[in-house]
C-alpha cells in the first residue's frame, strides 16, 4: 500500500486532484510502480519536483520572517534598556520607567514562550504578523519624532557612555525595577545578554517628559502592542502568562516600602478592566496603610504627618455626630451588629465595647480602622460601603457605620447562620462564595494589610427583609469584622493583641499557633488557616464544630459549652488534625474533589515565612487561580 503524503500535499499546494492522486507513485514500492503507466510515473515525479521547490520556498519565508522577528525582538529590548539607563529629567521619569519595565517583563516572557531565547521557534505562531508588530513596536520606541510629537517626549542621543556589556549587567537602579529584579532575577540577565550580543554601536540617551498624561498614552500603546503579541498564543499559554504577571505585579505591591512607589502602580493601572481596577485598588490601600502605619514590616517606611503626600488623597473620615434610632420594631444596643436609622436612612452599625478607662487610647486605633474601610471602596474587597466612624463614650462603645442601597429594608444572615438553617447548597454556589473570599483576602494581602478576625460569623449576606435563605445566599458576599486589625505602634499592640470578647467555638477558626496567651504575632499565613477552615465547612456544608466532632473529638460543641460555663481551659483540634484524618479527607474529596481538596490544604498548611518572604503571595495566589479554573 502506499505510504501516507506529507502534510503539504494533503493540504493540496498548487495541485489538482488527479495529480495528488499520482503522488501515491512516489511512496509506493518497486513493483507497485512498475505497474502503473510510464506517463503517470513521469507526472508524479514533475508535480513532487514542483511541490519541493515551493516548499522550499515558503520555509525559506518563514525563516526570514522568524530571523526578522528575531532582530525586531532585540531591538525592542535594547530601545527599553536605552530609556532605562538614560540620563532622565523631569519628575515623571521614575513613573515612565517603571511602566517600561512591566512591559519588558511582559515581552520577554512572551518571546521565551515563542521560542525566540532558546532557538526553537514555536511553530504555532503566525511568525509575519509578529514581525509586523514586533516592527511596530521598534519603531515606536525609536522614533524620536513620533515621541516628540505625539507624546511629548523629548529624546536625544548624548555619546556620554558607552552602553557596552558592563554597563548593561548593571542591575536596575530604580526603586520599583530592584523589585521587579528581586522576583524575576532572569529578566535583567537576558536583557544584558541581547545587548552584550548585539553589534550595534553603544549609545545613551537623554530625554525629558513634559505631560505625564501623553507618557500614560505611550505606555498604553507599548502595552498594547505586546497584548497583539501574546494573542498569538494559544488560549491556555495566554492565560498562564496573565496569571504569572498578575502574581508579579501583587508582589511588587506587597514588597514596596513607601507610598511613593506604590502609587507609581496605582497610577499605572487607573483604568481599563477589572484586574487592572483590582491592582489599583490595592496600590492604594497599601498606600493608606503605610500612613496608618498599621501591620507595619521592618523594612517599610512611614510617611512624616504633614497631611501631604504627592500622589495620594486619604478618604475624609467622618466622625458621625447626630442620633441613632432603632430600625423598625428592633432594639438599639442589643447585638454587636445590627440595623438603625441615620439621617432617615437604615444603616448597619458594628459596635466594639470598650472600657471607660481605655476610651481615649482606644479612639485613635478605631479612627485609623474607619479610614481603612473608607478606602475599600472597590467592589474587589466586598466590603459595605463604609459612613464612619460612631463614637458613643457614654456607653463605652465605638460603632462603624455601614451604608446600605436605599429604598429597601433590608435583613441579613451570616454565612455560619446559613450554614446551619439551610440543608441543601449547590457546589456551584459553594465554589463561587470560596472564590469571592480568596480574593478579597488576596486583595487584602497584597496591600499587606491582615483581616485577623476571619470566620463565618463576619462573612454576611444582605437581602429585602422576608426573603428566604436561599436568596440570602445568592447575594454578597460581604466581609465586615475588621476591628482587631491594629496599628503597628506600642500603644496599639497593647490594647489590640489581646484576643476578642469571643467564645472557645472562635478559637476554632484560629491557626494553634495564634491562640492562648503565648500566641505568635498575627501572620498572613493565620488569614489562611481562617480561611481553609471556612472552604471546610463551605466544601462539606456543616458547621466546623460539627466536622470537629465527627471526626476528630466526639461531643466537641458540648465540651465547648461546658468549659464556657464553668471557665474551664480545652485543648481544641486543629485543621492539620482533622487533614490526617483519613476517612475526613476521602469524606471531603468525595464531596469537592481532588482539586478543590488541595485548595484547603494549601490554605491550611502554609508555613511561617523566612526574613524578606512574608510579603510574598504565591500561596494565595495559587489558591486563587485554582479556583478560577474550577468549573462546574
Amino acid at each position: 500500500m502506499a505510504r501516507r503524503q506529507p502534510a503539504y500535499i494533503e493540504r493540496g499546494v498548487n495541485l489538482r486532484i488527479s495529480a495528488l492522486r499520482r503522488c501515491r507513485l512516489l511512496w509506493a514500492s518497486p513493483e507497485a510502480i512498475r505497474s502503473y503507466p510510464s506517463s503517470w510515473v513521469e507526472h508524479a515525479l514533475f508535480t513532487f519536483g514542483d511541490i519541493t521547490f515551493r516548499t522550499m520556498e515558503i520555509a525559506a519565508a518563514a525563516l526570514q520572517f522568524t530571523s526578522t522577528a528575531i532582530q525586531a525582538f532585540h531591538g525592542c529590548v535594547i530601545a527599553i534598556e536605552l530609556f532605562r539607563t538614560a540620563q532622565k529629567m523631569g519628575s515623571d521619569a521614575e513613573f515612565f520607567n517603571t511602566g517600561l519595565e512591566f512591559e519588558k517583563y511582559r515581552l520577554i516572557a512572551w518571546a521565551t514562550r515563542a521560542g525566540i531565547l532558546s532557538d526553537r521557534e514555536n511553530q504555532k505562531i503566525n511568525w509575519q504578523l509578529a514581525t509586523i508588530i514586533l516592527r511596530q513596536l521598534e519603531s515606536l520606541l525609536t522614533s524620536a519624532n513620533e515621541l516628540r510629537d505625539k507624546y511629548s517626549l523629548e529624546v536625544s542621543e548624548a555619546d556620554i557612555l558607552a552602553m557596552n556589556a558592563s554597563h548593561a549587567s548593571e542591575p536596575p537602579r530604580s526603586s520599583v525595577s530592584k523589585l521587579i529584579a528581586r522576583l524575576k532575577p532572569t529578566l535583567h540577565t537576558t536583557t544584558s545578554k541581547i545587548i552584550s550580543e548585539s553589534n550595534s554601536a553603544g549609545r545613551k540617551l537623554q530625554w525629558a517628559a513634559r505631560d505625564r498624561d501623553k507618557l500614560k498614552g505611550l505606555l498604553e500603546r507599548i502595552s498594547g502592542l505586546i497584548d497583539k503579541l501574546e494573542f498569538l498564543l494559544d488560549s491556555t499559554e495566554r492565560q498562564q502568562e496573565r496569571e504569572k504577571y498578575i502574581r508579579l505585579l501583587r508582589e511588587v505591591i506587597s514588597l514596596t516600602t513607601t507610598t511613593t512607589e506604590a502609587g507609581q502602580i496605582k497610577d499605572l493601572f487607573e483604568s481599563g478592566q477589572s484586574t487592572r481596577k483590582s491592582i489599583n485598588a490595592a496600590a492604594y490601600l497599601k498606600q493608606v496603610r503605610l500612613v496608618l502605619g498599621a501591620d507595619k514590616r521592618n523594612d517599610e517606611i512611614i510617611p512624616k504627618q504633614d497631611g501631604n503626600i504627592p500622589g495620594l488623597k486619604l478618604p475624609k473620615l467622618a466622625v458621625l455626630g447626630r442620633s441613632l434610632k432603632p430600625w423598625g420594631d428592633s432594639e438599639l444596643f442589643s447585638s454587636n451588629l445590627e440595623f438603625a436609622t441615620y439621617r432617615k436612612q437604615q444603616v448597619l452599625v458594628q459596635w466594639k465595647i470598650t472600657e471607660t478607662m481605655q476610651w481615649e487610647r482606644y479612639t485613635a486605633q478605631m479612627k485609623c480602622l474607619a479610614v481603612f474601610l473608607l478606602s475599600l471602596s472597590d467592589k474587589s474587597f466586598r466590603s459595605l460601603p463604609c459612613l464612619g466612624y460612631y463614637p458613643l463614650e457614654a456607653q463605652g462603645m465605638h460603632g462603624i457605620m455601614y451604608s446600605l442601597p436605599e429604598g429597601g429594608d433590608w435583613d441579613l444572615r451570616s454565612l455560619k447562620g446559613l450554614i446551619a438553617t439551610q440543608p441543601l447548597v449547590s457546589l456551584k454556589r459553594r465554589l463561587e462564595i470560596m472564590r469571592e473570599i480568596a480574593d478579597t483576602v488576596l486583595q487584602l494581602h497584597t496591600a499587606g494589610w491582615l483581616h485577623k478576625s476571619l470566620r463565618p460569623e463576619n462573612i454576611i449576606f444582605i437581602a429585602p427583609r422576608g426573603s428566604d435563605d436561599k436568596f440570602f445566599l445568592n447575594s454578597g458576599p460581604y466581609i465586615i469584622g475588621y476591628e482587631y486589625s491594629r496599628s503597628d505602634t506600642n500603644d496599639s499592640a497593647a490594647l489590640f493583641t489581646e484576643l476578642p470578647d469571643t467564645d472557645l467555638e472562635t478559637d476554632l477558626y484560629r491557626h494553634p499557633q495564634a491562640r492562648g496567651a503565648n500566641r505568635q504575632t498575627f501572620q498572613k499565613r493565620f488569614d489562611m488557616y481562617a480561611m481553609a477552615c471556612i472552604f471546610t465547612e463551605l466544601l462539606m456544608w456543616k458547621p466546623l464544630v460539627d466536622i470537629f466532632s465527627s471526626y476528630i473529638t466526639p461531643g466537641l460543641g458540648d465540651n465547648i459549652i461546658a468549659a464556657q460555663s464553668s471557665n474551664n481551659v480545652i485543648k481544641l483540634p486543629s485543621l492539620e488534625e482533622l487533614l490526617r484524618n483519613d476517612s475526613a479527607v476521602n469524606s471531603l474529596v468525595y464531596q469537592s474533589g481532588e482539586t478543590l481538596f488541595e485548595v484547603v490544604r494549601t490554605s491550611a498548611s502554609g508555613g511561617k515565612a523566612k526574613g524578606g518572604d512574608e510579603a510574598l503571595l504565591e500561596d494565595q495566589t495559587a489558591i486563587v487561580n485554582k479556583l478560577e479554573w474550577c468549573r462546574i
